[in-house]
């Protein structure tokens, strides 16, 4: 063969293939077809059903079938079952489903008994596999044949558990859903005999005729018409166009007799599915719509029937207005029944819970019914793109709600859940099979605001109007058929002009993050106007084009748009917008030089905030900072909110203080920032001499007359955060920067194994001026120290371990190591009454500061100063042990060795301890300002002793040598005060204030307090510094 011809083949071999697999992505043409005659007996009081069903089957692929699949959904439902395994292994199993299923008894599992199976009268050999039956054809099935199966089957109608079943949670008797033996879809995939998890569907078109026989004093919603209304009555058989009719069971005296029993027969056209509930104390009311050929039936229950009133006008409502936006609702009826487990989408029928408040009710019924076209008409394969239909119905509802209410649609929300959900690390990609996501959470953030910000972002890209008009030509092409992501792009491409396959790829086969930054580089004044040059930087891994909002000095505003060269054009934009050369996609960068009528004073990228942008904090120019004057920090994506307010205090050795707090967050807990400044003019005017004390010998100490605290906080990955601490207080300075990093992949739904911290501290008292709160001087002026620490810590409902180990500077320059074991376990969990048994060992050598002894039943001076309700409290007076009984409370142990009296306070100090405590806590109290009051009870036991050979011969350890006391007391948490949240919000001080008035009303070692009697009052006052 000649080379010339020889390349010619290759190029029509090539151009073939590439032409074949560009189509094969499409749907095909063709689609196949079923009618189903079912003929169905309920027991309603045994929850069994005895069914036969005639199917014809229509062949309309080119394939040749040799064997058929059907589901068998009731076979979900007992403890077993794909279903409950999946549940077991999830890191948030649906509520609905667990621990039901796997505690559903005999008599309340769901399951089908296939008693025949035929093909044209021919029974056929088959196999079930959990929910799916495969059955092998006796006569191969061809191209554009067709042929007739026969089911005869008995089932038990599940306990409800998740979607089907009966007695629900508000007491409906049947929510029949996917409750009969199903034809599996095959479509150019295949077949799809997905076994049922317990989230999506997909089904074959065809047309239902289904004869239900129950008994006569049930009233039945269904998907179709009601063919013999007249023999039925319950209402159906006096509908108007006038007005509502309305059927009360109660009015009408219906009662249930046994062995009295109707048959309701419905039909059904150009569906893929068929639903029904039913309930003897039903409620039916119905009104025919004359404009669009319309009959609306509402089912539900006595006691919502007030609450259900809205509905008569938003069903209809939301029926024209989907009809208006998208296209003309095809089916001649559309019933809305109290059933269910939440809100579920059925061919003409929807299933919500009723017991909602008015705005839950008008989003679960706008949304359940948007779905009659994405999913009833535009009926997409659920399982592999969950995002087509309850994406598209979520920014329907959306669209629907607000029109509805008179506001403005806003899907930003939408977005931010993405942003949410990447930053968490557990976002998951659209086109995920909606069983195969790891985790609920990522498949619902994925399929509902996944799928709505891509139709949004979708109107961004090519415009809202445009968006529009895909919409209604994508439900013209697509409509009675099974569209897949590539009919969306094919529709999108068509009528927007642009090549819009790198967008669907990035937001449907891709976790990609959107990051684009702005900078104003330059501004000069030319003869033809102001020369502006702008840079934007892509940052994230998402390409998109940009709007950029100019607001100029004269108060003008002018619009920019950048395309993405990918697109090949640009979208309709304004005749007043200038449009860009486009941004090339393989550079990072991007400079715009434009020619202004006056100056820049703002510049913001996307400012109608419709990416998904994971940083808007450099989307604008000037830095976008809003601040406020004591105002709670409040959530916003656009901006960096800080947050001022004026500080005072008084410190015994300090005298009044004044200051200044700032207080930044941004959204999602990023950039979070604490600055505060704080002087005490005593100290600064007198040179650090005034207010005089005994043991201050500073001189020239101006400086000690200014605190301040810098702390800043920011995450470095999903489960990792960094801090940087700068902080004087009180004559005391610290410096301390940590990384915290969250163990387990599921930290953030609650399936943490701990978290572990590495933090260097730096520490240093520059005088004599410093915290104390026993008259007692504990740090060593001019003394650096210089510490490394690594803490594990692990919280769950039933109790906490901590665990520490540092090392670095001790007393006289020289290494000392500190060593902590924490252990709490609540033993007892009442929503009232609570019991905890706490144990601490810790350990230390002989040369740990004076600041990090352990204290027996109390806490170590450096944690005290670290708090700061704690310190500010303290510091009020000359030695608040004496004058309040004042002591930090951390570690177990007795509290009674604490009191001023104690003759010899070495014995509850040292550099190793033993300690345990056994607490009863009781909230009896409900009223708001009580609500907070504990009543406590306590036993406290432990010992400490010293090392240090200078010491260790008087404080050893020894058996003889435990201290205990026993006793009660009150609790009160000042920061769970209702009235005070938004302020503990602003205050380090009310932040996590927890006061404890301990009453010791036993001691084991009476001498040492000075007393003779074991049994005596005393009383001890509290603060918690520990976690």
């Amino acid at each position: 063969m000649p080379p010339v011809v020889r390349i010619a083949s290759v190029l029509l071999l090539w151009l073939l293939l590439s032409t074949s697999l560009a189509a094969a992505q499409t749907s095909p043409d063709w689609q196949q077809r079923v009618r189903y005659e079912m003929d169905i007996r309920l027991d309603a009081a045994q929850h069994r059903m005895r069914g036969r069903s005639r199917i014809v089957y229509y062949n309309h692929s080119p394939d040749t079938l040799r064997h058929v699949f059907f589901h068998l959904y009731f076979n979900a439902f007992h403890p077993q079952s794909m279903m409950a395994e999946r549940n077991r292994h999830l890191p948030d199993p649906d509520r609905r489903v667990v621990p039901k299923i796997w505690r559903l008894g005999p008599d309340e599992q769901g399951f089908h008994r296939i008693t025949y199976l035929a093909q044209e009268d021919r029974p056929l050999t088959f196999r079930i596999t959990d929910t799916v039956l495969k059955a092998e054809l006796d006569r191969p099935l061809a191209p554009g044949d067709s042929t007739v199966f026969e089911i005869r089957f008995r089932s038990q109608v599940p306990l409800q558990t998740r979607r089907s079943g009966w007695n629900n949670a508000e007491g409906i008797d049947f929510s029949m859903s996917q409750w009969y033996p199903k034809i599996a879809a095959y479509d150019g995939r295949g077949w799809h005999p997905d076994p049922y998890i317990g989230r999506e569907f997909y089904g074959v078109f065809g047309t239902f005729d289904v004869r239900i026989t129950l008994p006569a004093c049930y009233t039945i919603g269904a998907t179709g018409v009601l063919l013999n209304a007249d023999e039925v009555g319950h209402g159906y058989d006096r509908i108007s166009s006038r007005g509502w009719t309305r059927f009360d069971p109660r009015e009408a005296g219906l009662q249930c007799t046994p062995g009295d029993s109707l048959t309701w027969h419905f039909r059904a056209e150009n569906v893929h599915d068929f639903a029904w509930a039913a309930d003897p104390d039903y409620i039916h009311e119905a009104w025919h719509d004359d404009s669009l050929g319309v009959t609306y039936h509402l089912l539900f229950q006595p006691d919502v029937a007030e609450r259900w009133q809205p509905m008569r006008r938003w069903v209809p409502w939301l029926i024209r207005y989907f009809s208006r936006r998208i296209g003309r609702y095809p089916y001649p009826q559309f019933t809305v029944a109290q059933a269910g487990d939440g809100g579920m989408e059925y061919p003409m029928i929807n299933f919500i819970t009723g017991r909602r408040s008015p705005f839950s009710l008008l989003g679960v019924t706008a949304h359940e019914a948007a779905h009659e076209w994405f999913y009833g008409v535009l009926a997409s394969n659920e399982n592999a793109y969950a995002w087509m239909d309850e994406g598209f119905t979520s920014w329907a509802t959306t669209e629907a709600v607000a029109h509805l209410l008179g506001q403005v649609p806003d899907h930003r929300d939408a977005a931010l859940s993405v942003v949410r959900l990447q930053q968490m690390g557990l976002f998951e990609r659209l086109n995920t099979p909606a069983d195969w996501f790891a985790s609920n959470v990522a498949y619902s953030v994925a399929a509902y605001p996944g799928g709505e910000m891509l139709l949004d972002l979708l109107g961004y890209v090519i415009s809202d109007s445009l968006r529009d008009v895909f919409l209604q030509a994508y439900f013209r092409t697509y409509g009675l058929r099974h569209p897949n992501p590539y009919d969306v792009e094919k529709v999108a491409e068509q009528v927007s002009g642009l090549r819009l396959d790198w967008f669907f790829e990035q937001l449907t086969n891709s976790t990609y993050t959107c990051d684009d930054a702005l900078e104003v580089a330059s501004q000069e004044r030319t003869p033809e106007g102001w020369r502006v040059t702008l840079r934007l930087h892509r940052r994230g891994s998402m390409l998109l084009p940009v709007d950029l909002r100019l607001t100029l000095a004269d108060g003008s505003t002018q619009w920019v748009h950048v395309p993405l060269g990918l697109a090949q054009g640009h979208k309709p934009v304004p005749p007043d917008w200038i449009v860009a050369e486009p941004w090339l996609w393989t550079f990072p960068r991007y400079t715009l030089t434009l020619t202004l009528p006056a100056r820049i004073v703002r510049a913001e990228l996307d400012p109608l905030q419709r990416t998904p942008d994971h940083n808007r904090l450099n989307n604008t120019w000037p830095f976008p900072l809003q601040l406020s004057f004591l105002q709670p920090l409040s959530f916003d994506p656009a901006a960096y909110r800080a947050t001022w307010r004026p500080l005072a205090a008084y410190a015994y050795d300090f005298g009044p203080g004044i200051g200044l707090q700032l207080r930044g967050r941004y959204f999602f807990d990023r950039h979070e920032m604490l600055l505060t400044l704080k002087l005490w003019p005593e100290v600064l005017l007198s040179n650090g001499r005034r207010p005089e004390r005994p043991w201050v010998r500073d001189r020239n100490a101006w400086w000690a007359g200014i605190d301040y605290t810098l702390r800043y906080s920011d995450r470095l990955a999903p489960r990792t955060r960094w801090h940087l601490q700068l902080e004087k207080h009180l004559g005391v300075l610290e410096n301390r920067i940590g990384l915290t990093h969250t163990l387990g992949r599921w930290a953030a739904l609650g399936h943490d194994y701990g978290t572990v911290t590495l933090e260097l501290t730096h520490q240093y008292t520059p005088g004599f001026r410093t915290f104390s709160f026993e008259n007692v001087p504990v740090w060593t002026p001019g003394m650096h120290l210089v510490w490394t620490g690594l803490r594990y810590r692990i919280e769950r409902p039933f109790g906490q371990l901590h665990a520490l180990l540092e090392t670095g500077e001790g007393e006289n320059g020289k290494g000392a190591t500190r060593g902590v074991l924490d252990l709490r376990w609540h033993f007892l969990r009442r929503p009232t009454l609570r019991a905890t048994l706490h144990g601490q060992v810790g350990w230390g050598d002989g040369q740990l500061p004076f600041s990090r002894v352990f204290r027996l039943g109390s806490a170590p001076v450096e944690a005290a100063w670290r708090h700061a309700g704690f310190r500010s409290v303290a510091a009020l007076f000359a030695d608040a042990r004496r004058s309040l009984h004042l002591i930090p409370l951390e570690a177990p142990g007795p509290v009674a060795y604490w009191s001023p009296e104690v003759r010899d306070p070495l014995r509850v100090q040292g550099n190793v301890l033993m300690a345990a405590s056994l607490q009863l806590r009781w909230t009896p109290f409900h009223p708001r300002p009580l609500r907070p009051l504990q009543l406590e009870g306590f036993l406290g036991i432990g010992q400490t002793w010293f090392t240090e050979p200078t010491l260790a011969s008087r404080y050893t350890f020894g058996w003889d040598r435990f201290l205990a006391d026993a006793g009660v007391g009150l609790g009160y948490n000042v920061s769970d005060l209702p009235g005070l949240r938004r302020w503990t919000a602003l205050s380090e001080l009310l932040q996590d204030l927890r006061l404890r008035l301990r009453v010791p009303l036993w001691v084991s070692d009476p001498d040492l307090l000075g007393e003779r009697d074991a049994l005596r009052f005393r009383w001890m006052l509290g603060i918690v510094v520990g976690r």
